[in-house]
């Protein structure tokens, strides 16, 4: 026959160990030595069993709740997701972003080709047809582009510098995210746009360095930053053409499952960019257009950026993508999902 007074002497001693031990492992089960662990798993499993009894036998309702408690906060130690150390955050962060990219590689080149085709079209134009400069050219990148046919930079102080930066790190991301945001409600088109005219900017100011020969000038310092403002510029782009593809073309799904689905790997394109534009920033503030710093080691500085940008997009992980390949898993879901901005299109390289 139960008897509610000696159950609980029996084993409420058990539960009390059981309340403390919790306390102890509320931050990580890493809290216990390896005999800790064994008695908390034997005290955990006791304590699901004595609920369960007491359930169907005791009336006595303070009782279970407090047990209960104590039992759901014994799964939570026992069960818990294990915390990720901050450097396996990173790696896992950085390996989804050189995975999607390679992914969405092909919006990617389409919005390098979209920049350079409206770069090679405003330079050719205003070099058959002068007249039309007025049409590529507006009256503020007029002064912008007289001053860098100078070829030379005026000197900074660290308060000018700091203060660019600080411009660059503000509008530049502002006109990433803008890049992709446009893009649905588009279908692409102001996607397009924002690339087309930013290429058209770069066409007519090479053009016009070409004219006064300081076009390697101009080269080596829009290397330094551009490295990643362009590339990230770029990426902003493909992200915008992933929304955009899985708008116009849904497949067998529902439009709005699509886009969804396609805004996973469009956010996190999208994100990328905007950490590049950061990236750029004080590189652009501070040593791109800095007098002080030789046109060479600009370039070197610019090559060595650029490098390393594509052995990430282009080689990070690529032993996981070989591991998922073998065991197929994902590749399916990759499959079938739908497939940037020098802020130069608002602020220019100028």
């Amino acid at each position: 026959m139960y008897n509610e007074e000696a159950f609980l002497n029996k084993h409420v001693p058990d539960w009390r160990r059981l309340e403390e031990m919790c306390a102890r492992g509320s931050a990580s089960t890493r809290a216990f030595s390896g005999n800790e662990l064994v008695e908390f798993v034997r005290l955990y499993r006791q304590a699901s069993g004595d609920l369960a009894y007491l359930m169907t036998h005791s009336s006595n309702a303070e009782v279970v709740v407090y047990l209960n408690n104590v039992v759901g906060k014994s799964y939570a130690v026992l069960y818990r997701t294990p915390t990720k150390r901050f450097a396996d955050v990173v790696r896992s962060s950085l390996l989804a972003v050189a995975q999607t990219f390679r992914r969405r590689v092909a919006f990617f080149a389409l919005s390098v080709a979209v920049f350079l085709v409206g770069a090679g079209y405003s330079y050719t134009m205003l070099s058959v047809r002068p007249e039309s400069r007025e049409y590529f050219v507006s009256p503020l990148e007029e002064e912008n582009f007289a001053a860098w046919r100078e070829g030379r930079f005026d000197p900074r102080t660290a308060g000018e510098s700091t203060m660019m930066s600080g411009f660059y790190s503000s509008n530049n991301p502002r006109v990433a995210i803008m890049t992709v945001g446009v893009s649905t409600v588009s279908a692409g088109t102001l996607t397009t746009f924002i690339l087309w005219r930013t290429g058209i900017q770069m066409g007519a100011l090479s053009h016009d360095m070409v004219g006064v020969g300081h076009i390697g000038f101009l080269i080596s310092s829009i290397m330094p930053h551009g490295a990643s403002e362009l590339t990230g510029m770029f990426i902003a782009g493909a992200a915008g053409y992933v929304l955009a593809w899985a708008l116009v073309f849904p497949g067998r799904r529902k439009r709005l499952d699509a886009v969804r689905e396609a805004g996973k790997d469009a956010f996190t394109l999208c994100m990328t960019s905007v950490a590049m534009m950061f990236i750029a920033a004080p590189i652009e503030g501070f040593f791109s257009f800095n007098p002080a710093v030789p046109q060479a080691a600009k370039v070197v500085f610019g090559l060595v950026a650029l490098s390393a940008w594509g052995l990430f997009f282009f080689g990070y992980g690529r032993n996981a993508d070989r591991e998922t390949a073998r065991g197929g898993a994902g590749t399916g879901s990759s499959a079938g999902r739908s497939r940037g901005a020098l802020p130069g299109s608002a602020t220019g390289p100028v």
